[in-house]
């Protein structure tokens, strides 16, 4: 009975009468990596069903996922993998040209607009999204070259000092310890082990992340 993704996949590969290696040529994945899905039982991950879906439009991905629906959309919306079917299953975007300062540079805020590359799922983690890291003001706890997963705090007077941040203010973006003023409300203080606290008027506060991991993503 044919139940599996990588099965699926394969009817898929058929069906556009295309050898193994000029299905990887298309989506731009080594042919290795497409054997061991086939003969390791490795799942695709979501970079290469991202990549699936922009050459082959034509295929449900939540047929190719679940075996649910039609094989082919026909541009039915109601057969199509959405993103908010990816959250649902504990995927989180991935946006490697928003770049994450662990200092303080001039840098433009987070856009609602931003198209993600990918979408990044791993075990026991729980994000809403995923950026790169430059800088080095949080050495040793997070290293330029690092990719963290972030979770939106909407509670500001119930940050925790232990606790790394990423905030988004009208001209930066940073990774930070955050600390609540004591006598103004209107202040937070940003803190790293490498670079002077400074302030942050409130005011100028877009959003602020708890950084729920990071790490090298390989």
């Amino acid at each position: 009975m044919e139940n599996q993704i990588n099965d699926r996949l394969r009817k898929l590969i058929k069906k556009e009468r295309l050898t193994q290696k000029k299905f990887c040529e298309t989506i731009d994945i080594k042919e290795s990596s497409l054997n061991d899905m086939f003969y390791r039982d490795y799942h695709p991950n979501t970079e290469v069903l991202v990549k699936i879906s922009d050459k082959f439009p034509q295929y449900s991905m939540n047929w190719l996922l679940t075996g649910n629906g039609e094989m082919e959309t026909l541009k039915d919306k109601e057969n199509t993998f959405s993103i908010s079917q990816l959250k649902k299953r504990g995927y989180a975007p991935y946006y490697p040209e928003l770049l994450v300062s662990g200092g303080q540079y001039d840098l433009a805020t987070i856009s609602s607009n931003e198209e993600p590359e990918s979408w990044i799922k791993l075990p026991g983690v729980t994000a809403e999204g995923w950026f790169p890291i430059i800088g080095c003001s949080m050495e040793p706890k997070i290293y330029p070259g690092d990719t963290i997963g972030v979770i939106s705090v909407n509670n500001y007077e119930k940050l925790d000092p232990d606790k790394t941040y990423l905030i988004v203010t009208k001209d930066e973006r940073m990774i930070k310890h955050l600390l609540i003023d004591e006598e103004r409300s209107d202040i937070i203080w940003a803190v790293s082990e490498n670079y002077p606290k400074f302030k942050i008027y409130v005011n100028d506060i877009i959003r602020i992340f708890r950084v729920v991991w990071a790490g090298r993503l390989v």
